[in-house]
């Protein structure tokens, strides 16, 4: 990977919290998520339901812009033995021991189907997550049962024209798993 400049917030965020330490790469990540979060504008206080959370990558950024008056419901389909190099579970239970746990609430193996909720949020956001969706009317169906559910949608995607010719991997590998998904 080429030399990549932290900027203040991922620093201060990095400090505060205690997370992701070890791993340039999950800096890196996590940097985009802060800057990705900004933009979506998630103010202190608001309620958020994260769909296709993962291993928390941008769930950390939402709960520190919700603040500690504000939370976040963060659901996946997936097992929480699913991932790697750490599983869904072993990430999530870190991000539940430090200071942002007591603002999260994650919901692993479920199905947004059945997912019911008596208070609504400020905001949902399906956050490059949607190369899991097997049909593009699947995604459409969440979008219309979120407008029930919150009272706005924020939803970001990596770009399917890589730049670079070091992405072109994680392309392949992401191609890859969606097509295998697919035939399944």
């Amino acid at each position: 990977m080429k030399s990549f400049q932290l900027n203040e917030k991922t620093k201060s965020f990095l400090a505060e919290y205690q997370l992701f330490e070890d791993g340039l790469i999950q800096q890196v990540q996590l940097q985009h998520r802060l800057e990705l979060v900004a933009a979506f504008g998630i103010q202190k206080g608001m309620r958020v339901l994260e769909i296709g959370c993962g291993q928390g990558d941008t769930t950390v950024a939402i709960a520190d812009a919700a603040g500690e008056s504000g939370s976040v419901v963060a659901i996946d389909i997936a097992s929480p033995d699913y991932g790697a190099p750490l599983t869904l579970g072993q990430a999530t239970e870190r991000i539940k021991k430090s200071s942002l746990g007591e603002r999260l609430d994650f919901h692993f193996e479920m199905d947004f189907d059945f997912f019911e909720s008596p208070i609504p949020f400020d905001m949902a956001v399906l956050s490059h997550c949607s190369w899991y969706f097997k049909q593009p009317e699947d995604l459409l169906k969440y979008f219309k049962k979120i407008r029930g559910l919150a009272k706005q949608i924020c939803f970001a995607e990596w770009d399917l024209d890589f730049t670079c010719i070091s992405q072109r991997s994680h392309f392949c590998a992401v191609s890859k798993t969606q097509t295998h998904q697919l035939l399944q």
